[in-house]
């Protein structure tokens, strides 16, 4: 990409001063496309090459040195402001870039830059690998440029421009425009894939495959066989717990909902087996789960009855609320559980002559004192095996998905196995809000860095007239126990929202504020006095997560390492336990190395931060005059601890 780049910036030089013009909006496409190929590069790898001259066919030699970090940020951020001032700032053609993407761009530079301006002395390495240089204005231009671009938008809804729904951005339709997803104003940049299939793979793959990403949902007794509604069953895109557990008010906090896809419904009969009622669970359902309108059941019969029938459900529970497993395990559908105890004193005895307190378990099925009941951590449902963490690649498989990326018009909307018709988003004008508040934030400016943030807690209440998914007013536990609040005209079925939720969710400043409640629910790595930063990146993840740059941000701000040796039980190595307020899970049944262990099972170090250069690159690296790189000029070249 970058050299066809430079091969177009070099013909348009040749051009007369009436083609440039009628080009300038082309060059300003193509200076942003230079940029931000370079930028996903020093990410991924740190200093690199700096190539502002096109080649073409086999050069003499591979003499391709590295610029520093400081040259290539004064290169990229220069090209994107001739870039911003050249653009157009709308367009007509769905996936042409514009000023407001531009400058959303640029503001992030210049954050970025600031970001790494911090690590200029730092002792260690990974970290000062970061510095990308220093200007004094590099805030000040990062909330400039954001503001260009929410200056633009900004009237365009009730949300400051966001979509009024969180959940429309994500909402894929079949019908007479299979675009609408894609143009959502909000959405400033977005990677070009489309419902007919006839331009995709133009340039590469035909798909990204982020929107097979699944869990797998077809080998469960449950009737989800696979089929538009949902992804294929790639089973790669699965969260840390932290990846639940950051949403601190699901009940009120709509982004949660909206963003997993926390139950499934039937779609082929019989797909995976079924799983039939027993007389206990038959027992159980008719007597202490049943709604009085429910029919009853009876041991023998199939829990899937017919199409469309709720069959899956995914509940995260924390370790101090966890549910009765003989409860769980007499729902009319799968139910899968982050925590849930076992029977007092291991034996649940006969149904129909259940003890007072299994009687009283199965009524107020949410355990607050477990007494001599076991904890278990993620049993499913179904068989009642393990799933998650280490226990193997099939358990692995079984996780609460993204919800986002369901893509129900891929292979032109009748095979699941087809190639994407969702475009991907590059930027959209949730993270310029994002990029000012921090920006303010660092300048010390709380005030609009709380208003700038605010605008994204707007959006993501409950507003009235939506209504609650069902599974979180019947089924999560902080909302049968009260700790999440809904208000109980909005806990009757269809669950229709009537006042509008964002007083509970607003930010007050208490987040980052040590010694609050809000404070311990972000669960700030240990030893770490950035409170505000963190608080940035959790709210980033909150917005962005599956939007494929969580990582990228992390690595820039400088805390990736801290934050996946805190949060990331299957990153972290053996030594880390999580944080004080979320440790790792430990539960009372795992035993040896595999299972809720209370520590970490990964081998993340701070070298991994950056990745290395391929070996097969490195031995094509020649000098100046085209002699192959000894071995010491290979480290040299090569990052930092490989």
């Amino acid at each position: 990409m970058i050299n066809r780049c430079n091969i177009f910036l070099e013909n348009y030089a040749t051009l007369s001063d009436a083609d440039k013009k009628k080009m300038e909006g082309r060059r300003g496409e193509i200076l942003f496309l230079r940029t931000y190929a370079y930028f996903i590069l020093s990410n991924t790898f740190g200093a690199v090459p700096i190539m502002t001259k096109s080649v073409s066919g086999m050069p003499e030699n591979f003499y391709y040195p590295k610029g520093t970090l400081e040259e290539l940020y004064t290169m990229l951020i220069n090209d994107m402001k001739e870039a911003v001032e050249i653009l157009p700032t709308t367009t007509g053609d769905l996936g042409r870039i514009t000023k407001p993407a531009a400058a959303t761009f640029l503001a992030k530079l210049f954050l970025v830059r600031a970001q790494g301006a911090e690590f200029q002395n730092s002792s260690e390495p990974t970290l000062k690998a970061l510095y990308k240089g220093t200007d004094s204005e590099d805030l000040d231009n990062a909330i400039k440029y954001a503001t260009v671009a929410i200056t633009q938008k900004q009237n365009e809804t009730a949300y400051g421009g966001l979509a009024p729904d969180f959940g429309s951005l994500w909402t894929d339709i079949k019908g007479s425009d299979p675009y609408a997803r894609d143009k959502v104003s909000e959405l400033l940049l977005t990677a070009q894939y489309e419902s007919t299939q006839t331009y995709n793979g133009r340039y590469g793959s035909n798909t990204s495959f982020i929107h097979l990403y699944n869990s797998n949902h077809t080998n469960f007794r449950a009737s989800v066989g696979r089929t538009m509604e949902y992804g294929r069953p790639f089973a790669t895109a699965g969260s840390s717990d932290w990846g639940y557990d950051m949403y601190t008010d699901r009940a009120n906090d709509s982004r949660y909902y909206k963003t997993y896809l926390t139950d499934y419904v039937t779609t082929q009969m019989g797909n995976g087996g079924y799983k039939d009622w027993t007389a206990t669970t038959a027992y159980v359902y008719n007597n202490f789960i049943k709604g009085a309108n429910d029919a009853t059941v009876k041991a023998g019969e199939h829990l899937m009855k017919s199409l469309g029938q709720r069959a899956i459900v995914y509940i995260e529970n924390s370790k101090d609320e966890p549910l009765d497993s003989l409860w769980v395990a007499s729902q009319p559908f799968i139910m899968n559980v982050r925590w849930t105890v076992g029977a007092p004193n291991g034996n649940y005895g006969t149904a129909g002559s259940y003890s007072s307190e299994v009687e009283e378990g199965l009524r107020n099925p949410v355990i607050k004192n477990k007494g001599t009941r076991k904890l278990y951590y993620r049993v499913d449902g179904d068989k009642g095996d393990n799933y998650g963490l280490d226990y193997g690649l099939t358990q692995a498989g079984h996780y609460m998905g993204p919800r986002k990326w369901l893509d129900i018009n891929r292979g032109l909307g009748t095979s699941a196995n087809g190639g994407q018709a969702i475009d991907i988003c590059i930027f959209r004008l949730a993270e310029t809000y994002l990029i000012r508040a921090e920006a303010y934030g660092r300048k010390g400016d709380m005030a609009n860095a709380i208003a700038d943030l605010n605008v994204l807690r707007k959006r993501a209440a409950y507003h009235a007239g939506e209504t609650r998914n069902e599974v979180l007013v019947k089924y999560e536990p902080s909302v049968l126990t009260g700790k999440l609040d809904v208000p109980s005209a909005e806990k009757q079925s269809p669950y229709k929202v009537t006042t509008d939720s964002y007083e509970k969710i607003k930010v007050t400043g208490e987040e980052w504020t040590a010694g609050t409640d809000k404070f311990k629910k972000e669960n700030y790595p240990d030893n770490v006095n950035n409170y505000f930063v963190q608080f940035i990146y959790n709210e980033r993840a909150r917005e962005l997560i599956f939007e494929l740059n969580i990582r990228e941000d992390l690595h820039n701000a400088g805390i990736l390492y801290e934050r996946v040796v805190a949060r990331d039980q299957l990153g972290a190595p053996a030594t880390s336990k999580g944080t004080q307020n979320f440790p790792f899970p430990k539960d009372d049944v795992s035993t040896g190395s595999k299972g809720a262990t209370g520590v970490g099972k990964g081998v993340f170090e701070r070298k991994h931060t950056f990745f290395p250069w391929p070996q097969a690159f490195l031995d094509l690296l020649t000098d100046e005059k085209g002699n192959a790189l000894d071995d010491a000029a290979k480290k040299a070249y090569q990052n930092y601890g490989y």
